[in-house]
């Protein structure tokens, strides 16, 4: 219940930082942020959603390493990227390939796991496997070195927002950025 909602208050804040109409949500199987009108949502992810997500114009099944094979040109005015770039081997062309489908001025929404936060640091002192350790994620990223990614690839940070501490007993939502749980980046393109 209380994963549920925490995520569901990262969910809205990512949403808060949109701009523009066009959006495309990268990686949004497993957890669809309907956005609601007048923005027109594409949403690509290499599974199909689990149940049908409203609130998208268009679903397209594809990797999110070649955006270009799979979006014909089309240019986004945000792309919003939640609990995806952990995953991936080359977070750094990643970022790089997602440049090249925002417009001019554009944004982008990225959220990601802190491994500073709680509960994470305290599996990783402890060692344990049986939480926060699973096999689909390749990274863990401190705040500061998303900062570098972001500046290395051509993206101008303006604000970075914890969405809270996440206590077993519920969610503490003020708290340092360092402590959060899952911290959401907000950036325009260079």
């Amino acid at each position: 219940m209380q994963a549920r909602k925490y995520e569901g208050r990262r969910l809205q804040m990512m949403a808060s930082f949109v701009q523009g109409t066009n959006v495309l949500d990268l990686g949004f199987a497993q957890s669809p942020n309907a956005l609601p009108a007048p923005y027109r949502t594409v949403g690509l992810d290499r599974n199909p959603p689990a149940t049908p997500p409203t609130g998208y114009a268009e679903q397209i099944r594809g990797d999110v390493m070649t955006l270009a094979d799979h979006l014909d040109g089309r240019q986004f005015d945000t792309v919003v990227c939640g609990e995806l770039i952990e995953h991936l081997e080359r977070p750094y062309d990643f970022l790089r390939g997602v440049r090249d489908v925002v417009v001019s001025g554009g944004r982008l929404v990225l959220s990601t796991p802190n491994p500073l936060g709680f509960p994470v640091v305290l599996f990783e002192l402890t060692r344990s496997r049986r939480r926060f350790y699973t096999s689909d994620h390749r990274f863990y990223f401190t705040p500061r070195w998303v900062d570098r990614m972001l500046d290395d690839t051509g993206w101008v940070r303006k604000e970075t927002h914890g969405v809270g501490l996440w206590l077993p007993l519920g969610i503490v939502p003020p708290c340092p950025i360092a402590c959060s749980y899952q911290v959401i980046y907000v950036a325009d393109r260079a």
